[in-house]
């Protein structure tokens, strides 16, 4: 029994190290990821935890947070506005720290303080939407991977077969969709991605199309935004 629950522990803070915050209220970096891997991933047990350590030590696994801090990074605020907007959110995401009457809970809630006075000081609002809009997007690869997975599996059951040729079929036909509710309603995966896709253009019309035509289409719909 000691045994499994330091395994479960383990696992735990194994999988805590791949959240965009991490559970100090922090921005999650590659390099702290790492470090908390490296430290959980060789005390789990081979036979249980060995397929499972071989993808998380994949590099790729941590590019979204190598994205995330870029896109920190490139935000058009000073840059202590900006830390004070991520630990702010990161902090507003973790409220459970800021819970109990414990000397780091008051701690944490005096860094929420300061970087409520740093903001008031700025524009306020326009900094704290921005992180918070990063954070949204900033999904790991391997979950889209299962969100893409869940779709195809319910294709395969249909076609039997799904050769490439079929999956580029899909992927333009879902490329091309409008949604109709959600947050993204109205708008296709291309428009959320920023390519300048035609309104009134759909998507079995491009299978028509040459490269050039589709080029030129784009090019127009472009300069009209």
């Amino acid at each position: 029994m000691d045994a499994w629950q330091q395994s479960e522990r383990l696992w735990q803070q194994a999988k805590e190290a791949l959240l965009p915050i991490t559970p100090e209220g922090e921005a999650n970096t590659r390099a702290k990821a790492q470090a908390v891997l490296a430290q959980t991933l060789g005390q789990l047990p081979e036979s249980d935890f060995g397929k499972s350590e071989r993808a998380l030590q994949q590099p790729e696994m941590l590019n979204y947070l190598d994205r995330m801090q870029d896109r920190f990074a490139k935000l058009p605020f000073p840059k202590e506005v900006t830390a004070a907007a991520v630990r702010q959110e990161c902090l507003r995401r973790r409220a459970e720290l800021l819970k109990g009457g414990n000397p780091k809970a008051a701690a944490l809630r005096g860094v929420m303080l300061i970087c409520a006075v740093v903001l008031g000081k700025a524009e306020q609002g326009r900094e704290a939407a921005a992180v918070r809009e990063i954070l949204r997007r900033a999904h790991r690869a391997s979950s889209l991977v299962e969100c893409i997975n869940s779709v195809l599996r319910m294709h395969q059951a249909q076609h039997r077969k799904m050769t490439q040729g079929l999956l580029n079929f899909k992927r333009l036909y879902w490329n091309c969709h409008t949604f109709r509710t959600g947050r993204r309603r109205g708008h296709s995966p291309y428009e959320l991605l920023g390519v300048p896709w035609p309104k009134d253009m759909r998507w079995w019309e491009v299978l028509k199309l040459t490269p050039e035509q589709l080029q030129n289409k784009l090019s127009t719909a472009k300069m009209a935004a």
